[in-house]
This record gives C-alpha cells, sequence and structure tokens, in this order.
C-alpha cells in the first residue's frame, strides 16, 4: 500500500544516510539534552509530569519547549535541504539555515492554523456523539470514547495535514508552495494518507514503550531512550514531508 510505501520509503531515508543523519541532527539534540538535565527537566517529565504546570517550573519548561522548538526547526531544515536540494553538511556542526528556518516557522503557523480550524467542527461533532455518554457512565466508556475521538478528530485532520503538508519542506528549500497547490499536488494520495497516519501511530506509540518500562528502573536511561525516540521521530517525521513533497510534487519515484 501507498501509505505504507511512503513510511517505509522515510526510514530508508534515515538509514540509508546514516553519516548526514547525525551531522544534521546530533549538536541539536544534545543542545536540547544539556539543558533538558541543567533545567531538572528529566525529573519533570518522567517523575512528577504534574509540575511542568506549577509557578515554579512554568518558565523551566517554557524555555525547554523553545529550545525543542529550535532543534526541531534546525533538524527538519537541514534534512529537507539534504535530500531535495543534496546540500550535504559539512562539518560536525550543521549549518543553520535562519532565513529558511523563519520561513519554515511561518509555514508551521500556516499549518497549524489550518489544522486548527479543521479540527472545530469535528471535535464538535465529537462532542455531540460521546458527550452524553460520558456524562453518564465517565469510566466504563473511555476506550471507546477514545475510539471515536481517533476517528471522527484525529484521523481526518491526521489526512488534512498530510495533504497541505507540501507547504513545509518547500519552505525549507525557498520555494514556497501555496496551500491550494499542495493540496491539488497531493489529490492522487487518498486513503494512503490515512494508512500513513494509522501507521505513523502505531510506530510511535511502540518506541515510547521501553519509556515507561524504564522510568521506574533508572530516570537517566529513560531520558536516553526517550531522547533516541525522539531523535528518531524528528527524522523520520521530517523524512516522511520530504517523501510526500518529492513523490506527489516533484514526482520522484519511491523505492520502498
Amino acid at each position: 500500500m501507498l501509505g505504507i510505501r511512503i513510511l517505509l520509503h522515510a526510514i530508508r531515508m534515515v538509514t540509508d544516510n546514516p553519516g548526514p543523519a547525525l551531522r544534521i541532527s546530533v549538536v541539536p539534540m544534545a543542545v536540547l539534552l544539556a539543558a533538558t538535565l541543567a533545567l531538572g527537566g528529566a525529573s519533570t517529565m518522567f517523575l512528577d509530569p504534574e509540575s511542568a504546570a506549577r509557578p515554579g517550573r512554568a518558565g523551566a519548561m517554557a524555555v525547554l519547549m523553545l529550545l525543542q522548538l529550535g532543534a526541531t526547526l534546525w533538524i527538519a531544515v537541514g534534512w529537507h535541504r539534504y535530500i531535495l536540494l543534496e546540500e550535504a553538511p559539512e562539518g560536525f556542526i550543521p549549518r543553520f539555515h535562519g532565513a529558511a528556518m523563519l520561513s519554515y516557522l511561518w509555514a508551521g503557523i500556516i499549518f497549524s492554523l489550518v489544522l486548527m480550524l479543521v479540527a472545530i467542527p469535528f471535535a464538535l461533532l465529537a462532542g455531540l456523539i460521546v458527550g452524553p455518554v460520558v456524562v453518564a457512565d465517565q469510566g466504563a466508556v473511555r476506550g471507546p470514547v477514545g475510539l471515536i475521538l481517533f476517528l471522527l478528530v484525529w484521523l481526518p485532520v491526521a489526512y488534512i495535514s498530510y495533504r497541505i503538508s507540501p507547504i513545509l519542506p518547500s519552505a525549507a528549500t525557498g520555494k514556497r508552495l501555496p496551500l491550494n497547490e499542495a493540496w491539488y499536488a497531493t489529490g492522487t494520495g487518498g486513503g494512503a494518507f490515512l494508512v500513513l497516519a494509522v501507521a505513523s501511530v502505531l510506530l510511535v506509540w511502540v518506541l515510547n514503550l521501553p519509556t515507561g518500562i524504564l522510568t521506574p528502573v533508572s530516570v537517566p536511561l529513560a531520558l536516553i531512550w526517550a531522547f533516541a525516540v525522539q531523535w528518531a521521530v524528528t527524522l523520520v517525521g521530517a523524512s516522511v514531508l520530504t517523501t510526500i513533497h518529492g513523490h506527489f510534487v516533484e514526482k520522484r519515484e519511491l523505492h520502498a
């Protein structure tokens, strides 16, 4: 199926190019890891997640969120440019594409706003369906309610996110693609994007399982695993967007 082929192609991008992948991503992730340790984010994430909302922790968590955003932009832009423009990284510290990162951030804001607007009617519909049931018997229907929310809200929004996703890699490469052109270019994807969305969620869920197992045993090990997963998800996620752009916009073949 096309959705699975897109995901496999994205994973192969990373596994077939380990050198560039590491040069593009190691320094941003190392900075984020060091900041997390310095600001006590490890204990907040794994031992007392509710403390993130406390006044004394809010500032530190805000800093970590900004650093995570910066690291994600740095990696995603570098990876898009490497795959789509064949702009190989030079040296151990990846090039900082400031203008491209700002363009990517702006495209990401537009991307997020569109998805928020799209999610509203789906969320209202889901609320009308599950609201009375939850009020009547909250504990007994938790699983079915989650499934309904997944099917009626998350899945349609994920589908639309893939349809308009080419605006992100195009921003990274300096070739801005309007929303309507991205939507038109991905029109042949059909159900492949639904399959891709479900497969991606399952993959991330499986990868995150060891974090919960390691946390009671060793917080440092849990943190290392969590960052390894975050590194993989960031690169593969960027590769998925690159693959969609390359296949549907640039008409490149899939090798998976």
